[in-house]
């Protein structure tokens, strides 16, 4: 069973192995092997330090296992990543870490959530209601990566009294 739980310092390394695993082997389809490289030679474990810290990072577990994560900027509303494991991709997972992150976003105010989607996911986000924007090109050490800006509005939590 899959359970979504606040990201510690600890997962850093898992994170990591799910991140650049996302990227090598679900990302491929959309995207040239130099670009794949760029992208994977640009993350380490360190990278999550700061997000980890300021909170609204998220783990997806099954038995113990980090299958994804997902993380949210409250500070400019943006999504920052929802990346799975490729054995766990249209399991479930990505779209679980989502509502995680939506959760929270409501909870703390956010009326708009904004994201950078990389092309293979796009679809992912439309069905989760995201709206594409004008696609965009990102500079890594050594390459363009493109994707598209995409948007939300959040509707506002219902309460039930």
């Amino acid at each position: 069973m899959i359970t979504i739980r606040e990201a510690k310092q600890k997962d850093r390394e898992s994170i990591w192995n799910v991140h650049i695993r996302a990227i090598q082997e679900v990302c491929k389809s959309h995207y040239s092997q130099k670009e794949i490289e760029d992208w994977s030679e640009v993350l380490k474990p360190t990278r999550y330090n700061m997000p980890i810290k300021r909170g609204s990072f998220f783990v997806a577990v099954d038995d113990n296992v980090i299958v994804g994560f997902g993380n949210l900027n409250q500070g400019n509303g943006e999504i920052e990543a929802v990346y799975v494991a490729p054995e766990y991709i249209r399991r479930g997972v990505g779209r679980e870490i989502l509502q995680t992150l939506e959760s929270v976003a409501r909870d703390v105010g956010l009326k708009i959530l904004r994201l950078s989607s990389s092309l293979n996911a796009v679809q992912f986000y439309e069905n989760a209601g995201y709206r594409r924007q004008k696609r965009k090109r990102y500079l890594l050490p050594c390459e363009m990566v493109a994707c598209f800006p995409m948007v939300k509005e959040l509707a506002s939590k219902e309460r039930v009294d």
